[in-house]
């Protein structure tokens, strides 16, 4: 990967996973002068379940050409758990890749700068100048831009010395450990999802080449042990919690930000809270989110009006906000306290609720016409709910 030391450059974008790397990848193929920053020094660890979708693949694949991507497993099938107990499992389901964070955020920004984009490692933002465009670097390196992309994750730099705020309620906090094949005792093939092990959450174990990807979240505001949550998870799907040790990071979970910048500044990925608030699903909206921000860009460049690039930014963003609302109408459903038992009755045996979310995660399927078909599924139980409420209250009689 390659570095520079020319100053000037006619976009900054701060932060190289896979939102920064899409728009600098976009901006690049189409003859900017782009600076691409990251803190770390690739390969990094990225807490990241590495879940890619069909519909990711699509994506990425749409912004960064036919790449080949690490790929470490392929799923057919997904269990879905409540605690320990088994209530569904589906199988030939249109399939989930897996992928490591390390390895892929490494591929996707050698391939920005194999398009032209400058990798500058190790290099975090002390300072933005918005009004002369100058991003001061925590080293006294200075650069100076007419645009700047904030890809740099939940805690955002740029976010803060932007002035955009974010809903700190919104956020949950994530607890994750890669386990070794060979000290779990059965061979895990499917996707699996835990309900019930976190409040306003879930758990996951998603299998890879050669270990399993262990994880948990949920709301911060409503998880005050998220160590025992993950305990709790790692006894009902592995039989014992894990020697390793467990990395946590804050997710932005349905907290997404109205306004995504300020004028030439844009944010993307996490750094908007672009994280869907159902499953916590980042990646694909991370890319398109990078390469609507670089689209802005592109479209305020050729009329010379740096200033606009927010204005053309929002009727992109907001086709993603769009699709994340009616997401959170269907969180109230999973989630809530009110009705989480009568979705997870639904759930038992009911592949078609499984099947249909296969769908949405692929791309074939809309949210809104999930979030319809998973409400019907849920009342339509309630009448076998509301009987064995009757013979529960005639045996305590």
């Amino acid at each position: 990967m390659t570095a520079t030391h020319d100053s000037r450059f006619d976009a900054v974008v701060v932060g190289a996973g896979p939102a920064g790397a899409s728009a600098a990848c976009a901006l690049a193929s189409n003859g900017l002068r782009v600076a691409l920053l990251d803190r770390a020094k690739f390969p990094r660890d990225k807490l990241c379940g590495g879940l890619l979708s069909q519909r990711s693949l699509r994506i990425i694949g749409d912004v960064f050409g036919s790449c080949p991507l690490p790929i470490e497993f392929r799923a057919t099938s997904a269990a879905v758990f409540v605690r320990d107990a088994l209530a569904v499992r589906v199988h030939d389901t249109t399939p989930l890749h897996f992928t490591s964070r390390r390895q892929l955020d490494a591929c996707l920004a050698a391939v920005a700068v194999a398009r032209g984009a400058h990798l500058l490692e190790c290099s975090t933002v002390a300072s933005i100048d918005f009004t002369c465009g100058r991003v001061v670097l925590s080293d006294g390196r200075s650069l100076s831009t007419s645009f700047v992309i904030g890809a740099d994750g939940a805690a955002s730099r740029v976010r803060k010395l932007a002035g955009v705020s974010i809903d700190r309620r919104g956020f949950a906090i994530g607890l994750e450990v890669e386990v070794p094949r060979d000290e779990v005792r059965r061979d895990i093939q499917d996707a699996e999802v835990y309900f019930d092990v976190a409040e306003w959450g879930y758990g996951w174990v998603f299998p890879k080449r050669d270990t399993f990807t262990v994880g948990v979240g949920g709301l911060a505001t409503e998880n005050a042990d998220m160590q025992a949550s993950f305990r709790e998870l790692a006894r009902a799907a592995l039989g014992a919690v894990p020697a390793q040790r467990v990395c946590g990071s804050p997710i932005p979970f349905g907290n997404f930000v109205a306004r995504p910048g300020h004028g030439s500044t844009l944010l993307v990925g996490d750094a908007a809270g672009l994280v869907e608030p159902l499953t916590g699903e980042g990646i694909a909206f991370a890319v398109l989110s990078g390469h609507y921000a670089a689209q802005a860009i592109i479209e305020a460049t050729r009329v010379s009006a740096p200033s606009r690039a927010l204005d053309l930014y929002l009727p992109r963003y907001r086709s993603i906000a769009r699709a994340f609302e009616d997401v959170r109408m269907l969180r109230r459903l999973v989630f809530s306290r009110h009705t989480k038992r009568l979705f997870q009755r639904a759930l038992g045996g009911n592949a078609r609720l499984i099947i249909k979310h296969m769908e949405v995660l692929a791309g074939e399927a809309e949210y809104r016409d999930y979030a319809r078909f998973a409400l019907q599924e849920t009342v339509a139980h309630l009448p076998q709910i509301v009987r064995a409420g009757f013979r529960s209250l005639g045996a305590i009689h």
